[in-house]
């Protein structure tokens, strides 16, 4: 039997979120799909819901101690160690591919050319037990 989770997405560009959240949905093992569009509230959200993985951006607003998607990423990991983590961004630099493992991303994504591979891992999360 497929496990069932949550998944959180935050993205700034709202069509990006419909996007996802619509490809998210049609994947089995996916109960539901919450979404951000910036940092303060993604970690608002994965408070109050406590998601089994969360789909985060790069370059999103922020504010205060949390600028970005890699300030919300080292939070999750500190507050929530058991939450994966994904990056899935438009900045694939080695540079920050490097600093969002450091930090403790499960998996980095690139938008514009790994967004299936993407896809296929949120579903194999679903066959884990």
């Amino acid at each position: 039997m497929s496990r069932r989770f949550t998944v959180l997405v935050m993205d700034d560009a709202a069509v990006v979120r419909s996007l996802l959240a619509a490809m998210l949905a049609e994947i089995d093992a996916v109960d539901s799909v919450i979404q951000a569009e910036d940092a303060v509230s993604a970690l608002h959200l994965i408070d109050e819901h406590e998601p089994d993985i969360a789909i985060l951006d790069i370059k999103v607003p922020g504010e205060g101690p949390v600028q970005n998607g890699i300030d919300v990423l080292r939070r999750v990991k500190g507050q929530h160690p058991e939450t994966k983590v994904i990056m899935l961004t438009n900045h694939a630099t080695e540079r920050y591919r490097s600093e969002c493992q450091r930090a403790g991303a499960d998996h980095f994504y690139d938008k514009s050319s790994e967004f299936e591979q993407l896809l296929d891992r949120i579903a194999e999360y679903g066959t884990l037990s």
